[in-house]
């Protein structure tokens, strides 16, 4: 009796060992995010050319900060609706992107090639927020991601035959330390469903 109550304890401890290990480890991914914002009623799916999208203005972003004395650009200034310093509603700031890094990484330098003006015409949102206290929760980030998402360039429908996809492709990237993360959402514009 006393041999299997110590089997018992010793197996018990294992398992908690286990459990608590496993969730040391798990980080938010892209679809995570996606499958949250989802369910907030943001229609989005994880894309992984978005990420390399998000990666690369998140990267454009980030030598702008480190080139920038004057401006006081930090990560969080950069991207805000209303007043960011490099992204804002339906503007990037030609002044502190002026190498257009951040536009040709969005794909939304119109006179680029290939990827640099791949989304040209299509919406796009994004928001640059700080998730250093919910690095392993994706419903918190993706409430955090939600509440700061904005349009950064509208889409361009000009005629009945169009309109924007109702679902839109995610893409994310964190910074090296993990404390913030950039998400890009592209919405293609599609033939209208209507006949």
């Amino acid at each position: 009796m006393k041999m299997a109550k110590k089997f018992l304890a010793v197996a018990l401890a294992g398992v908690l060992a286990l459990s608590v290990l496993t969730g040391c480890g798990a980080s938010v991914k892209s679809k995570d995010i996606a499958d949250a914002l989802t369910k907030m009623g943001v229609k989005v799916e994880q894309d992984k050319d978005m990420d390399k999208t998000a990666e690369n203005t998140l990267k454009a972003i980030e030598t702008i900060i480190a080139a920038d004395s004057a401006n006081k650009i930090t990560l969080d200034n950069a991207v805000e609706k209303v007043t960011g310093k490099v992204i804002s509603q339906e503007h990037i700031d030609g002044n502190t992107d002026a190498a257009n890094a951040v536009q040709k990484a969005l794909g939304v330098f119109t006179t680029g090639e290939g990827a640099e003006k791949a989304n040209v015409g299509k919406q796009i949102r994004v928001a640059l927020v700080k998730t250093e206290n919910a690095t392993k929760n994706a419903n918190l980030q993706a409430g955090i991601v939600n509440g700061a998402l904005f349009e950064a360039q509208a889409a361009t429908v000009n005629d009945m035959n169009h309109e924007v996809a109702e679902t839109g492709k995610l893409g994310t990237a964190k910074t090296s330390d993990g404390k913030y993360i950039l998400v890009v959402i592209v919405n293609d514009v599609v033939e209208t469903s209507n006949t």
